[in-house]
C-alpha cells in the first residue's frame, strides 16, 4: 500500500483543516489516508467508466441485457424470452449492440415495412429481406434471403413482435435466385 503524498490525496482535500495539517507530520494519519484511498480506488474506476454504460458499443457485455430493457428490446434479447437464451433464436451480443444503438429509429418505424426490414437486417446481419403486402388483406409475406435460413426462429419472433397485431404473416425462404 503506497502512502499518498499530501498533494496527491483527493481525500485529504475534502477533510477539515485540522486533519490536513496533521497529515503533514503524522505517520498514522498518512497510513489512514493511504488505506482510505485504496478503499475508494475500485469505486473511482467504476465512476471513471460510467460514461460508457449507456453506450451499447462500449458498455461491458454484462450490461447489454440491462440496456436492452431501457429501449424495450428485452422481449428479444434476454434469456428466457421465448428461446433467446440459445439456439437459432439467440441474438449474438454484437447484433444486440446494433439493435440497442438503433432502437430509437426502429421504434419510430415500428409497424412499417421499412422498420421490419431494418430490424431483420440488424438482428440477423443479413441484407436482402423483402416484405410484400397482399392487396386487400391485412397480410404480409416476408421473403427471407437464403443466407438467413438458419435463423428462422429468430426471424419469426421478430416478425411477430414488430408487425401490427391485426396483420397476419407468412415467412418464406428464397431459394437460390
Amino acid at each position: 500500500m503506497a502512502e499518498p503524498s499530501n498533494k496527491d490525496s483527493k481525500l485529504l482535500n475534502v477533510l477539515p483543516e485540522v486533519f490536513q495539517v496533521a497529515a503533514d507530520s503524522s505517520a498514522p494519519m498518512q497510513a489512514l489516508l493511504a488505506v482510505a484511498e485504496d478503499m475508494h480506488q475500485p469505486i473511482r474506476l467504476v465512476l471513471d467508466r460510467l460514461h460508457t454504460v449507456p453506450d451499447p458499443g462500449r458498455a461491458p457485455s454484462s450490461l447489454i441485457p440491462f440496456l436492452s430493457r431501457w429501449v424495450d428490446l428485452d422481449w428479444l434479447t434476454l434469456p428466457g424470452a421465448e428461446g433467446a437464451a440459445g439456439g437459432s433464436g439467440a441474438v449474438p451480443i454484437t447484433r444486440q449492440r446494433d439493435l440497442i444503438a438503433a432502437a430509437a429509429q426502429l421504434s419510430s418505424r415500428r409497424g412499417t415495412v421499412d422498420g421490419l426490414t431494418r430490424f431483420l437486417h440488424l438482428a440477423t446481419g443479413v441484407t436482402g429481406f423483402d416484405v410484400e403486402s397482399v392487396p386487400g388483406a391485412f397480410h404480409i409475406r416476408v421473403l427471407v434471403p437464403a443466407e438467413a435460413a438458419g435463423q428462422l426462429e429468430l426471424i419469426r419472433r421478430i416478425v411477430k413482435g414488430v408487425k401490427p397485431a391485426h396483420v397476419t404473416d407468412e415467412i418464406e425462404v428464397r431459394t437460390g435466385e
